[in-house]
């Protein structure tokens, strides 16, 4: 039972949030704000100030001939997808308290924010009693938030926001029979969705995930293009210290990228067993390829993890560090790494840095956008989806600066969802989207995404609390052992490396019931003891796996 003075507590941290978040909602896109535009869209955003002035400029123009009115974009900038969802989740509640005891005069209750918390647009869960009445109040509701538009993130995250009914269908997709078709945008890029069947999310562009790396700093630890080429291959011991990583916490993106890496594991796993004669062994069928793999791919993303510097909170730190030279390599969603090493070719002349997939490494994965609940300006942002999903705003991301329909200022590297754009006519305009589609296909994973589909947020938490918090102790322990191994202490560093990739408790079939308290926090106190549980208890592996790796040490 959640008791009246943790509801106030949580209202009370809500709304000081809301107020602490209201300076960085910073309205930005290389336009300057106008009141006397006609019309105005609201868009809440994670992606950066280059590619928000290109849609601003592109947008505006389409607008103006379109329907002869000047447009504002106005663009809510708060980082991070965590942000944006713990900003969504804090809106729309504070909004729906004001909706159930102002508008309905109904006494706001521990029942009634029970409700509200677990609720799912999916009515067969909605129970009886308050729980019901809670939900119909809310998903029949218009309920704003003050912004129209929701852009970019992870598909995963935004089908959450259509659970939570911050996402909704605006009519957008029944409008426009001509935009969502096998010749303009497919339903399906192989196992991929393109967009929600639904109406309530469209992909935009299309990407992947790959290493970013710099060859300078390879050379220097005396490594060449391909001792960097595979997933596996990050954790190398000379990288050691030189890998970039990000918080899967704060970037959907990059959580993706490591459930590839968990992907190829069990693609390469299965690959082994039927080689072995052992037809049987594809996690279709018994799924032995699939728990086996699980576990290499853990083990792996940890000996990766043992070489990073730290786990950044952004990708753009991430690529900053890389492009410094800080480090020499780091995990990176496309258009992001082919940007980088792009401009920095422009700088020094040379691929100084460059941006590779590894072969049957990598998947497709949209970047959405969608309407909000309550959209106050509904018209325009549904002429923003349709000028961004139509030829002209598909040409600003695959087209080169200066080329008929293309971007201003800067290149955006996306491959697009409109085939239209992929004509013959428009090759010697586009920018790499071509190779990247070439190389997406080269490096496609033949697994079904199903695999790991159902363990995708467990894996962030394993990520999180196995290795991004206690990452100082990790450290130390990877070192101790590779230490170990040059010193010839091989049966010290055997002994340590079993300690350190103990994941009992997190196999295929048990890890989300290991984290059931913190996948479904309905108990928050609970939901924490998990979560300190799991950090202490990897600490302490990984200090005792470093005094193992250490004995004997003096007497070599």
């Amino acid at each position: 039972m959640v008791s009246a003075e943790k509801i106030k507590k949580f209202f009370l941290f809500g709304g000081l949030a809301c107020i602490a978040i209201m300076p960085f909602l910073v309205r930005s896109g290389g336009s300057a704000i106008n009141a006397n535009t006609d019309d105005t869209v609201v868009i809440l955003t994670g992606h950066n100030e280059n590619l928000r002035f290109e849609f601003s400029q592109g947008f505006q123009k389409w607008y103006r001939e379109r329907t002869g009115r000047t447009v504002f974009v106005d663009w809510r900038y708060l980082g991070g997808v965590s942000e944006i969802v713990r900003y969504l989740d804090s809106v729309y509640g504070s909004a729906f308290r004001q909706y159930w005891e102002k508008d309905l005069g109904r006494p706001w209750t521990a029942e009634v924010q029970k409700a509200f918390v677990q609720r799912s647009a999916d009515e067969s869960k909605w129970g009886s009693g308050i729980e019901r009445e809670v939900c119909e109040a809310f998903y029949n509701s218009k309920i704003t938030s003050a912004i129209d538009i929701l852009f970019g993130g992870g598909v995963s995250e935004f089908i959450v926001q259509a659970n939570r009914g911050a996402i909704v269908d605006s009519g957008f997709l029944g409008e426009h029979p001509e935009l969502f078709c096998d010749g303009c945008i497919p339903h399906f890029v192989g196992a991929e969705e393109l967009w929600d069947g639904n109406g309530r999310w469209f992909g935009q562009s299309l990407s992947t995930f790959g290493i970013l790396r710099n060859r300078a700093a390879l050379a220097a630890l005396g490594l060449e293009d391909g001792d960097v080429a595979q997933w596996e291959q990050l954790a190398d011991p000379r990288l050691f210290g030189a890998v970039a990583l990000v918080d899967p916490t704060k970037s959907s993106a990059l959580l993706k990228a490591y459930e590839m890496i968990v992907q190829q594991q069990i693609f390469f796993r299965r690959k082994e067993l039927e080689a072995a004669g052992d037809r049987r062994s594809s996690w279709k069928n018994d799924g032995q390829a699939a728990r086996e793999g699980w576990m290499r791919g853990l083990r792996l993303l940890q000996r990766i993890a043992g070489n990073t510097r730290y786990f950044s909170d952004a990708p753009s730190k991430m690529v900053q560090d890389v492009a410094s030279g800080n480090s020499a390599v780091g995990i990176i969603v496309d258009f992001i790494g082919n940007g980088q090493a792009a401009f920095d070719r422009s700088r020094c002349g040379w691929e100084r840095l460059n941006f590779i997939l590894p072969v049957n490494g990598s998947a497709i994965s949209p970047d959405p956008i969608a309407i909000l609940r309550g959209a106050p300006n509904e018209s325009v942002a549904k002429l923003f989806l349709e000028y961004i999903l139509g030829e002209e705003g598909q040409k600003v991301i695959a087209f080169r600066i200066g080329t008929p329909g293309g971007p201003i200022r800067n290149e955006l590297y996306r491959p697009p969802v409109n085939v239209n754009v992929y004509a013959d006519c428009y090759a010697a305009y586009r920018t790499s989207c071509d190779n990247q589609m070439d190389a997406i296909a080269h490096a496609a994973l033949s697994v079904d995404a199903s695999a790991t589909a159902h363990l995708y947020n467990t894996l962030k938490w394993i990520v999180k609390f196995a290795l991004m918090v206690p990452q100082k102790e990790l450290v130390e322990a990877w070192s101790a052992i590779l230490t170990a191994r040059r010193e010839g202490r091989f049966a010290n560093a055997e002994k340590a490396m079993e300690i350190m990739e103990d994941f009992s408790g997190f196999a295929y079939d048990e890890a989300n019931e290991t984290l059931a308290a913190v996948l479904q926090p309905s108990q928050p106190s609970l939901s924490l003891a998990t979560q300190r549980k799991i950090v202490e208890r990897f600490k302490r592996q990984y200090e005792l796996a470093k005094h193992v790796a250490e004995s004997g040490r003096q007497m070599h």
